[in-house]
Order: C-alpha cells, then structure tokens, then sequence
C-alpha cells in the first residue's frame, strides 16, 4: 500500500467545490463584519520574540509585545520560547498578563549540549519549576537531538529525571535542523543525522526517549503545536497533524486529545470572506474519499509535501488556493478558516522568504510571517546565544539589524483599513 496517494494536480472527478461568494470583496465592509474578522485574528496562534532570538534577551520588548497582544484582546496561545533564564520576578509578570487573559504556554529548551550552546543548562529546569509553581503552562522543548551528543541513554534519563524533578507535564521532542554546510561548521569530524528542512530523529533514538517519557510520568508529543493546544487546554489541535497519526504517533504516544481531534467541517464563519477580500483565491472543498496519511516518521522523507500544507490531504475539508502563493501564505490562510490550505505541488522551495505572507490587494502590509506553527511578533537579533548550530546566519537575518517583524493578528483588519483612523482623527 502507497504511503501517499497519487499526486492532487489533477483535479478529481468526485471533487465538489463550494465557491465563496465575491460579493464582499468590493465596496464598504461594515463595522459588524471589521469586528468579526478581528475576533477571528485574535485566534491565531502567537509566539513573541522568537521568530530569531531568545525572548529573555529582550526582556523588556518582550514585555511590551504581550502588552500589545493584551491591549488588542488576543485569545488564542501566546507562545513564548526560551534557553534564557527566568527569576521569581520576571515569572511574576508572566503570571500577571495571564491573570488579566493572556493565553500564556511557555516552551523551554532542554539539549544538554554544553559544548555547543553559549549558556548552560540547570536553570533551564530551574525554569520549568518557577513556571509550574506560578501556574504557567511549561512544555519542555527537548530538541535537537542529535547523535552522538545528547542522545545517549545516561543523557536522556538524566533530563526526564530533572523534568520530573521540576513538575514538567509535557514534552516536545524533535531531531536537527540543518543543511551539510552547518554540520560541517558545527563538528566536522561528527557524524550527525540531520535532513534539510526536516528535523529528522532515528528511530532507536525516538523509542529511548519515549521509554524515559514514560518511565517518568512526562506526557510526550512529537508536534509543538498538539503540545499546546492540550497544554493551553484545547480538544483539537490548531494544525492538520490528526490526519497524519502514524507520522505525529497519537495512539501510540497516548495523546490526550486524539479522540476529539479532527478537522472542522466548514471554515470558521467569515474567514473565506476575510481571506478573498486580501486577495487570495481560494475555493473550500468538502471532505473526498481516501484514507489518512500512512507516512511515518521512518519514510517521512519519502513524501514531498509538507505536512501542514499537505496537498495529498484530499480526505479531508480543505481550502485550495491558487496562484503564487508560499507556504507563509498557505499557513495564515490555516490559521485564519481553522482547516488545512494547499496548493498542488506548492513545496518549501528553500526561499529565505518562504514564510512571509504576501496580502495580494495589500502589498504594503509586507511584515507578516506564518509558518509552521505561529504567527511571530518579534525582534530580531543576529545572535541570542551563539549555539553553533544556530541556522540564523545561514538562512535568515543576514545583516545583523534588529528587524521587528509581525505585529498583533487583529491590527491586521486596522491596516486593511487605514481610512477608519484618519476619519476618527
């Protein structure tokens, strides 16, 4: 049995598209339908100062963007994620922005790789432990793994332990991201596993660190955004993972929520209207016949789709987009209906712009991103840390400057619309 389906590039004959109506793309939107689409940009899935940098760093423009997100009333999760250290202090105002509303999840990196990171490890589970005790949802973000280095049996219990230790409930484990040209200037003699754009993790590897998972009591994922959405309280998760459950292992990791996730059967009310009126073509199509992904974490590289754009996805309700469009595009057309957006045969191209969306009748919006798994609200710094692994300079952020990028989802609706804040002047 095929891991995927034949390519979708043709359209199939049991397809049936339900076209959204163009009545709105023109002329005046009422000040009803402005607010609705804010309330659904306030959905969307935010992490701050991460985009390239640590938010600990920053910590005061790290305050001041979750001030920002508070002001414009976001609902959905506000990531933050961190190798930085936290005092009792700055977990204090944390927990104040979540007692007025904030959707609060912090995720913290734990590697124990001394030798290639620029700061140390102990308070990183110090962390988990101050975030737990003031209520703040604290996901460990056990990644990159990568052999030979913190992938041992010693290296692994000793985080599961530690995690144990500090009160951690959830994990998130991953392989290395990285193309020959950073291996090579990481360790050159080293044999490390790595894939291009695929965090690719062997499978003894992967069984090891569920078998200390396990062993003590520590809920693990293998997708940041299943982590999350159960972490911040959700019964689904806000990306298409429920359709790829051998790749993303629900049953066999035991997933809290994989009896009740699944994918809407409609676009969240208004969305396609907000959408068309930006200028993306899109057409929603219902649910076809066909079967959920079969691609595991073995074979994944076999499958040229990426798995949250995934255009073999048929079986499912999905919106189609046409035109040049990237994956930015594609994942905030996602965030934005709730449901899975593709493009036959629309791939990571390698593009250093591959995640900046691209408003068709609103080129002057241009400091938006989307990929993967957040919407980010950042400023960038060419280095955090100076982990030797940093992928940074070898893709992004090349000068250096600090560059803000991104800004609250629903202000999106505001700069759609300049003319309402010259007329209240």
């Amino acid at each position: 049995m095929p891991i995927f389906s034949e390519t979708p590039d043709i359209q199939q004959p049991c397809e049936t598209i339900e076209e959204v109506s163009d009545s709105i793309e023109q002329g005046e939107v009422t000040e009803e339908t402005k607010e609705n689409w804010r309330e659904i940009l306030r959905q969307l899935p935010v992490a701050v100062n991460n985009f390239y940098g640590d938010p600990v760093i920053q910590w005061k423009n790290t305050l001041e963007k979750l001030g920002s997100l508070e002001t414009s009333r976001h609902a959905g999760p506000v990531g933050i994620i961190m190798k930085g250290k936290l005092t009792e202090r700055t977990v204090a105002q944390l927990k104040e922005y979540k007692d007025r509303g904030l959707n609060l999840v912090t995720l913290i990196s734990i590697s124990e790789l001394p030798e290639m990171e620029g700061t140390g490890s102990e308070h990183r589970y110090e962390n988990v432990r101050l975030l737990e005790q003031f209520g703040i949802p604290a996901i460990a973000y056990i990644r990159p793994m990568m052999p030979p280095f913190n992938t041992s049996e010693e290296i692994i219990d000793k985080i599961f332990s530690k995690l144990q230790e500090a009160g951690c409930k959830y994990a998130v484990t991953s392989g290395f991201r990285g193309d020959e040209a950073l291996v090579h200037k990481m360790s050159p003699d080293a044999q490390v596993q790595w894939a291009m754009k695929v965090k690719v993790m062997p499978g003894e590897v992967y069984q090891r660190i569920k078998l200390h998972a396990e062993k003590y009591g520590i809920q693990l994922f293998t997708r940041t955004s299943c982590a999350v959405s159960v972490a911040t309280g959700e019964q689904d998760t806000y990306n298409p993972y429920y359709n790829s459950p051998k790749l993303v292992k629900c049953k066999e990791l035991n997933c809290p929520i994989q009896d009740t996730c699944g994918p809407q059967t409609q676009p969240r009310e208004g969305s396609l209207e907000l959408i068309k009126r930006l200028g993306f073509d899109v057409e929603f199509i219902p649910a076809q016949q066909g079967k959920k992904c079969g691609v595991s974490g073995e074979d994944r590289l076999k499958c040229p789709s990426c798995c949250t754009t995934c255009y073999f996805s048929k079986n499912i309700p999905h919106i189609q987009v046409k035109g040049d469009v990237n994956l930015g595009d594609l994942s905030f057309i996602r965030f934005v209906t709730g449901m899975l957006a593709m493009q036959p045969g629309r791939n990571d191209d390698g593009s250093k712009e591959v995640g900046k969306i691209r408003f068709p009748k609103h080129p002057e919006i241009d400091n938006a991103q989307a990929l993967n798994s957040w919407w980010p609200i950042s400023r960038n710094i060419a280095k955090c840390f100076g982990c030797k692994y940093c992928i940074v300079d070898e893709y992004y952020n090349e000068t250096g400057e600090n560059q803000e990028v991104g800004f609250p989802p629903s202000q999106l609706v505001d700069r759609m619309f300049p003319e309402d804040k010259k007329d209240n002047q």
